[in-house]
C-alpha cells in the first residue's frame, strides 16, 4: 500500500513546532525562482522568513523582490515570479521547494501581530503521538522537476494542540486546494496520508476479510468427506475427474520433505491463482501478437480477440485438468483454488437448484467475538459438524465453499499486510494453507511467510531483506505447535511454541539434531528455544490498525 502523500519522520536535529494560534490562517503562494538559490542560502526543504521588499506587475504576473532572513546568514534578497500580488512589506515563511521553486506562506492572523504560522517538515512526537490521527485542509499544491512525478503540498492542521499548524508533505499526485486530508503518525514519526481511493480499498479489503472468515472452513474435513465419496461408482464420471483432480493437489510427507516440493506446493496451493491467470493472459497476448501478420483492418483486429481468455467455466476445468507432480513446472493457473472452483461448479451442475441455497456452513461461536484484522495468523479452527457415515453431494458442496472462503481470506490477509512505507521500504507477506495427506489422514499446515526490505541506499546498494516464516501445525499427537524461523543474510534463529508440555519436551530433544542440520546447510545458526504457549502475533503496522478505528 503506497502512501499518495507522506511526510518524512524526525530526526534527532529535526525542529520541534509548538502550537500555534486558532485564529491563525495562511494562504500559500507559489513561486518561481529568477535565478537558481544556492544551497548555501535556503537548501531544498528549508524554511525561513522573509519580507517582501517590492512588487511589480509583469505580463500578468508579478515580480516580487524578497528579503531572506536566514539565523547565521546575512540578510540575501531573490527575486521570484508570483500569480498573485504580495504586498510590499509583508512578512513572509519560505520553504524551498527545488533551487527555482518556492513556496511563500502569508500570515493572515488579525488582532495577534505576534502570532506565527508554523511551516513543519518533521513531526513534533509530543505534538503527533504515533497511531494519533490527523486531519488537515490542503493549503497549496505544486509540482517538484524529478525523475518521477512528485508533488509538494502545504495543509494546514485543523484540530488536536497543533492546529493551525501548515504542514509540509511530499505527494505522488496532485492535490486540489481546499480538499481534505486525513492521515495516522507512524511508529518513526512519519505521517502518512492515503487517498479515498486507498481508504476506500482498505475499507473494502477489511470488509472482504470479514465476510470471508465467518464462512470459511479448514480443508481437512472437505477432504475427508471427499476422499469417501470418490470411490463410489455411481458418481457421474465428470464429477468423479473432478474429484480426483482435488486431490491430485493434496501433498504428502514425501511432497514437503525437499526444497522443490515445497516450493510447488506453495505455488500451486491457490493464492496466486488470480496472479497466474494474468500471467497466462499475458503469454496467449505475446504469442498472438508474433503469430499475427495483419493485412487489413479484419486482421489487425484479431489479435485483439486472441488475447482474451475463454470464460472462467471453461478455462477452470482444463487448468485443473492439468495438474503435475511434484517436481514438474505447473501451467500458470493449475493449482488448487482451480480444481475447487472446477469441483464447486461441477457439484453445482449435478445437484437440484435448492442445494446452492445453503452453501454457508452456520456461523461458529466465536465468528461475533472475533476481531478481524490484518495479521490474524493462525486462522482459528472451526468445529464443522460431523457427517455420518455416508456423507452426500450437499455436504461436500458446502464444504468445498468454505474451503474456498479460506483460500481467499488468506488472500485478503497477504494483500492487507503487504504495503510499501514512507521511507521506501516494504514489507510483503504471503499467507496460506498447505493440505497434507499422511496415508488415509488429512491435515493441513498453515503458513505465513514475511519479507521486510529496507529503502534502498545509494551508497551501499540494494540492502539483503529480513525473512520470517511462522509455521502451524495441529497434529492429533501433539496439539497445537508453531515454530517461528527467521533469516537475514546467511544468519537463522527458530523458536518453537507447544501447548502440550510432553510435546514441548520432544521438541527441545531435537533441538541438537535441528541445529546440526542447518549447519551442513551452510547457514549460521543463532538461537534456537523452545516455549510453552503461543507465540506473539506478528508485528503490526500503524495504518493498519488505524483500518478498524475507521471502520
Amino acid at each position: 500500500m503506497t502512501p499518495d502523500l507522506n511526510l518524512p519522520p524526525i530526526t534527532a536535529s529535526s525542529p520541534r513546532t509548538g502550537p500555534s494560534s486558532p485564529a491563525a490562517a495562511a494562504s500559500a503562494v507559489p513561486l518561481e525562482v529568477l535565478r537558481p538559490i544556492a544551497a548555501a542560502l535556503l537548501a531544498p526543504g528549508e524554511t525561513t522568513e522573509a519580507e517582501v521588499v517590492r512588487n511589480t506587475p509583469k505580463n500578468g504576473q508579478f515580480e516580487v523582490l524578497l528579503r531572506l532572513a536566514k539565523a547565521g546568514v546575512p540578510p540575501a534578497e531573490v527575486s521570484v515570479v508570483s500569480r498573485q500580488p504580495l504586498q510590499t512589506g509583508t512578512s513572509v515563511t519560505v520553504q524551498s521547494i527545488t533551487p527555482t521553486q518556492l513556496l511563500a506562506i502569508i500570515n493572515q492572523a488579525q488582532g495577534n501581530p505576534g502570532a506565527t504560522q508554523a511551516v513543519v517538515t518533521r513531526l513534533d512526537p509530543q505534538l503527533f503521538p504515533p497511531a494519533s490521527l490527523v486531519q488537515a485542509r490542503v493549503l497549496e499544491s505544486q509540482p517538484v522537476p524529478s525523475e518521477q512525478a512528485r508533488f509538494a503540498v502545504l495543509a494546514r492542521v485543523l484540530q488536536g494542540p497543533a492546529s493551525g499548524t501548515v504542514l509540509s508533505l511530499d505527494s505522488s499526485r496532485p492535490v486540489t486546494p481546499g480538499s481534505l486530508l486525513t492521515g495516522v503518525v507512524e511508529n518513526s514519526g512519519a505521517l502518512r496520508i492515503t487517498s479515498a481511493n486507498e481508504q476506500l480499498r482498505q475499507l473494502d479489503l477489511l470488509q472482504g476479510m470479514r465476510v470471508s472468515l465467518q464462512s470459511q472452513a479448514p480443508a481437512e474435513p472437505m477432504l475427508r468427506v471427499l476422499s469417501q465419496l470418490a470411490t463410489l461408482p455411481e458418481l457421474p464420471p465428470l464429477l468423479q475427474t473432478s474429484m480426483r483432480q482435488v486431490l491430485n493437489h493434496v501433498a504428502t510427507p514425501e511432497h514437503l520433505s525437499n526444497t522443490a516440493g515445497v516450493a510447488q506446493a506453495i505455488r500451486q496451493s491457490g493464492i496466486f491463482l488470480e496472479a497466474n491467470l494474468q500471467q497466462l493472459q499475458q503469454a496467449m497476448g505475446a504469442a498472438a501478437r508474433v503469430q499475427a501478420v495483419p493485412v487489413d483492418q479484419t486482421a489487425q483486429a484479431q489479435p485483439a480477440q486472441q488475447t482474451q481468455l475463454p470464460p472462467l467455466d471453461r478455462l477452470l476445468p482444463l487448468l485443473a485438468s492439468l495438474a503435475t507432480p511434484p517436481g514438474v513446472e505447473p501451467l500458470p493457473g493449475a493449482d488448487f483454488k482451480a480444481s475447487l472452483i472446477t469441483l464447486l461448479i461441477t457439484l453445482q451442475q449435478h445437484l437440484p437448484p435448492d442445494a446452492s441455497r445453503a452453501l454457508n456452513l452456520p456461523p461458529s461461536p466465536w465468528q461475533q467475538a472475533l476481531q478481524v484484522k490484518p495479521g490474524l495468523f493462525p486462522l482459528p479452527s472451526r468445529a464443522v459438524q460431523a457427517f455420518n457415515d455416508a456423507p452426500d453431494l450437499g455436504s461436500l458442496l458446502r464444504l468445498t465453499a468454505a474451503l474456498l472462503s479460506r483460500i481467499q481470506h488468506h488472500q485478503f490477509q497477504s494483500m492487507g499486510q503487504t504495503q510499501t512505507f514512507t521511507d521506501g521500504s516494504t514489507q510483503t507477506v504471503w499467507q496460506l494453507d498447505l493440505p497434507l495427506r499422511d496415508a488415509q489422514q488429512f491435515t493441513q499446515v498453515q503458513l505465513r511467510i514475511q519479507r521486510d526490505q529496507a529503502a534502498p541506499d545509494k551508497r551501499e546498494g540494494e540492502p539483503a531483506p529480513q525473512w520470517e516464516i511462522r509455521l502451524a501445525f495441529n497434529l492429533d499427537h501433539l496439539g497445537p505447535l508453531q515454530a517461528v524461523a527467521r533469516l537475514y543474510r546467511s544468519r537463522v534463529s527458530t523458536e518453537f511454541w507447544a501447548e502440550q508440555p510432553d510435546t514441548l519436551r520432544l521438541v527441545n530433544q531435537e533441538l541438537g539434531q535441528l541445529r546440526d542440520r542447518l549447519l551442513t546447510r551452510g547457514l549460521d545458526v543463532g538461537e534456537l528455544s523452545c516455549h510453552r504457549g503461543s507465540p506473539p502475533e506478528p508485528q503490526q503496522a500503524v495504518q493498519q490498525r488505524w483500518i478498524d478505528e475507521v471502520t
